[in-house]
């Protein structure tokens, strides 16, 4: 996709949605697919390489994407950020992308992947505030593939500010994870608003 560069998109999708009350991953969207459904394709437009993590008692239907299983899930996003790293083919970089996350663009994603680099990390920004995904260039696999606890990338980010290339993006869909029901009806509500038809 990047004349040479091979730039990825790395899932995380092992979470528990302990927040949400029941698997966010599957909770119908409007059009009657589940919400994991419509984050991959968004992905997948942007993407040839994507990797899922998921977990072995997810219930995901996942059997058009590659996937990696990660029975220590429960461990939090960092160790399953970690195992998904680890099992990378040889990329250049990668973004870290949240399955809970349907309504990011793939504009978005096509400009962040054309932006990183072996040696940086890229963070969307929208009026000022840092979203997901964040992508990381090769250089930072070995520390992200140590992670073991709940913060994820965030501190192999602060180790690395100086390396960090901030873009403006006019997507606010980078700030909208959803962790609670009330979040996917807030959040639909705005995707429709700014897009009507």
């Amino acid at each position: 996709m990047i004349p040479g560069r091979r730039i990825g998109a790395l899932v995380l999708a092992a979470g528990f949605a302990r927040r949400f009350g029941k698997d966010k991953l599957t909770a119908p969207m409007p059009d009657g697919n589940p919400l994991i459904r419509h984050t991959l394709e968004n992905i997948s437009s942007a993407f040839d390489d994507i990797l899922v993590v998921s977990r072995p008692d997810s219930g995901l239907d996942l059997e058009n994407w590659p996937v990696t299983l990660f029975k220590g899930a429960e461990q939090g996003m960092g160790a399953s950020l970690a195992w998904g790293v680890s099992r990378l083919p040889a990329w250049d970089g990668c973004l870290v992308c949240l399955a809970d996350m349907p309504f990011v663009q793939a504009r978005t994603y096509r400009l962040l992947a054309t932006e990183l680099t072996p040696g940086n990390i890229v963070i969307p920004a929208h009026m000022g505030r840092r979203g997901n995904p964040a992508g990381f260039g090769r250089r930072f696999f070995a520390e992200l593939a140590e992670l073991n606890d709940e913060r994820g990338g965030r501190k192999i980010i602060r180790r690395h500010e100086a390396d960090v290339l901030e873009i403006p993006v006019e997507d606010p869909a980078i700030l909208m994870d959803i962790d609670t029901p009330d979040d996917l009806d807030r959040y639909q509500a705005g995707a429709r608003s700014q897009n009507p038809g």
